[in-house]
């Protein structure tokens, strides 16, 4: 199954899945297995996959109850579980323990809030930073 649609910018997104259940036509919600979002963010394209979750689509929203991968341009990566993923506006909202790298080197926390497009992610408990200098560059 394949969904598409554009973010907030007007740039286009797939929700790509393994299989599909939708209960009736007149319910919003998708439950979705082996699933792949695909986004643009402004320095390339970036994924996101986890084994399963429930996509809206009226809020263009996908929930999901496991562990989420998301990859990005320049070696940018975010793994958590369970996490609220919004495709029109490219925020991740998580309700477990999260770790990831960037540039400037890596991170760990309880909780995290992340903009995908402005690669912002603000920490929450326990947060840990480990700075690589040479990364920044």
């Amino acid at each position: 199954a394949q969904y598409r649609g554009s973010d907030a910018k007007g740039q286009p997104f797939t929700l790509d899945a393994g299989s599909a259940v939708q209960r009736s036509s007149a319910e919003p919600v998708v439950q979705l297995n082996e699933l792949i979002a695909r986004i643009r963010l402004e320095d390339g394209p970036a994924s996101l996959t986890a084994p399963s979750g429930r996509y809206d689509m009226e809020s263009e929203r996908v929930n999901v109850d496991g562990p989420i991968a998301f990859r990005g341009p320049n070696n940018y990566t975010l793994d958590t579980q369970d996490a609220e993923v919004d495709l029109k506006t490219r925020k991740l909202r998580s309700r477990e323990a999260v770790t990831g790298t960037v540039s400037q080197g890596t991170f760990s926390a309880d909780r995290l809030d992340a903009d995908l497009e402005a690669r912002t992610v603000t920490l929450r408990g326990n947060a840990r930073l480990r700075v690589n200098p040479r990364g920044a560059r």
